[in-house]
C-alpha cells in the first residue's frame, strides 16, 4: 500500500524525534489528535511503524541530493545551423542528475528518497506526479512557493550528441546548509548518499563536514561545477566524472591512456576511494586503492536518441553493482551496460532498466 504526503509528513516528524507524542504532532501538522491517531494506526497497517514505540520501518534506503527538473531536448535533423532555426524535434521529459539517478535505481529495486527543490508551477506538478508514479520517497522535496522549478535545455545534433544547453537551477540554492542541518538525522541514516555538484558550494562543504560515517558518491555534472568537490576528495567515496570533469579537477589532460592512471594516481594520493571516468563511445576506466583499468565498450547502441542521461544510469549502475558485491571490473561493465540501455530513449532515463535487463545484457556481452 502507499503512503500518502499526510503519512509521509508524519514518518518525517516521527524520524526526527521518536519520542514525539501525538499531541506534539497534531500541533506541528496542524491537523486534529484524532485524525493523527488515525494516521498512525494506518501506518502501522502498512508497515511502516512497527508497534507502539513509534519504531520505524527501517528497511535500507539511498538518499539521493541535487536538481529535479524538466529537460527539454531539441533535435536537429541537420546540422545546427548558427543564427538561424533548424528543423528538427522537440521532446520534453522529467530529468535532473540527482532525480534520473534515483529513478534508475527505483528501476533496479533500490528503496529511494529524493532531496531537491521544485516551484508550485506545472512542472512542479508534473515532477511530484512523476516521483509518486516511478516510487521515488519525496518526502525530502522542498516545495518552493512563488518559484520556477529548474529546467534544462538541450540541442542535439542529428546523431543524439549534445552540442549545446542551458540550465536555469536557481531554484536549488534553496537546498540550503540549514535545510540540510534540518534533515540531517535522516540523511545519516542512509545507506549511502549520493550528490551532484548542482547544490551550492556551500551546502557541500557543509554536507562533508558533518557528515562522516555514511559514504557519499558523487556526480560532477560538469566541468564549471566539478570543482566544488576539490576541498573533499579525502572524504568521497565513489567519484563519477566524465574526461573533462577528471581533467578540470586534477589539472591533468588527459590525452593517452596512460594520462588516465596519472590522473588515477592523483586522485588516489588525496584519499578517494574510487573512481570511475565516463569515456562516452571509448568506455569507462576505474580505479580504487588496489586495482585500475579501462573497460572499453562491446555493446553496441544501434539508435542513439538522447546521450543526456547515461551518466546517470552508469552511477545507479555502479551503485546497484557495488551494494550486490560485485567486483569493481564487473560494477563497470554494468555501468557501460546501463548508459548503452539510456542511449536508447529520447527521454532522460529509460523505462527498460531493470534488474533483469542488466543481467540478460551482461551475459549476452560479457559470457
Amino acid at each position: 500500500m502507499k503512503i500518502t504526503k499526510r503519512e509521509e509528513e508524519i514518518l518525517l516528524e516521527i524520524a526526527n524525534n521518536p519520542q514525539i507524542s501525538q499531541k506534539e504532532l497534531s500541533k506541528k501538522l496542524a491537523i486534529s489528535r484524532s485524525a493523527i491517531a488515525v494516521h498512525i494506526m494506518n501506518l502501522s497497517i502498512k508497515g511502516a511503524i512497527k508497534g507502539r514505540g513509534y519504531i520505524l520501518n527501517t528497511d535500507e534506503f539511498i538518499t539521493v541530493i541535487g536538481g529535479a527538473n524538466i529537460d527539454i531536448h531539441g533535435y536537429s535533423q541537420v546540422g545546427l545551423l548558427s543564427n538561424d532555426s533548424s528543423p528538427g524535434k522537440i521532446t520534453s521529459s522529467p530529468g535532473g542528475v540527482a532525480r534520473n539517478i534515483a529513478e534508475n535505481l527505483c528501476r533496479l529495486n533500490m528503496r529511494c528518497k529524493l532531496m531537491s527543490a521544485i516551484g508550485d508551477d506545472y512542472h512542479g506538478d508534473i515532477l511530484m506526479k512523476d516521483f509518486e508514479n516511478i516510487g521515488i520517497d519525496s518526502n525530502l522535496i522542498l516545495e518552493k512557493k512563488n518559484t520556477t522549478t529548474s529546467s534544462y535545455i538541450s540541442f542535439n545534433d542529428k546523431n543524439g550528441e549534445m552540442k549545446n544547453a542551458i540550465s536555469d537551477m536557481t531554484i536549488l540554492k534553496s537546498l540550503s546548509p540549514d535545510y540540510i542541518e534540518k534533515n540531517l538525522k535522516i540523511l545519516t541514516q542512509s545507506k549511502l548518499i549520493v550528490i551532484d555538484t548542482n547544490i551550492s558550494q556551500e551546502t557541500i562543504d557543509y554536507m562533508f563536514r558533518n557528515i562522516s560515517n555514511t559514504p557519499i558518491y558523487v556526480d560532477t555534472v560538469s566541468s564549471s561545477k566539478a570543482n566544488k568537490i576539490r576541498p573533499h576528495i579525502s572524504k568521497i567515496h565513489t567519484l563519477k566524472p566524465n574526461k573533462i570533469e577528471a581533467e578540470t579537477i586534477s589539472g591533468i589532460n588527459i590525452d593517452s591512456e596512460k594520462k588516465l592512471y596519472e590522473v588515477a594516481d592523483w586522485f588516489m594520493e588525496r584519499g578517494l576511494k574510487r573512481l570511475f571516468i565516463s569515456l562516452g563511445s571509448f568506455g569507462i576506466f576505474y580505479a580504487n586503492e588496489k586495482e585500475y583499468g579501462l573497460e572499453e565498450v562491446r555493446q553496441k547502441t544501434l539508435n542513439i536518441s538522447n546521450v543526456s542521461g547515461a551518466g546517470d544510469a552508469a552511477l545507479a549502475a555502479i551503485i546497484y553493482a557495488t551494494q550486490k558485491r560485485y567486483v569493481i571490473r564487473d560494477i563497470a561493465r554494468g555501468a557501460l551496460i546501463a548508459a548503452n540501455i539510456a542511449l536508447e530513449t529520447s527521454n532522460s532515463s529509460s523505462e527498460n532498466i531493470s534488474e533483469d535487463l542488466l543481467k540478460i545484457k551482461y551475459n549476452e556481452t560479457y559470457a
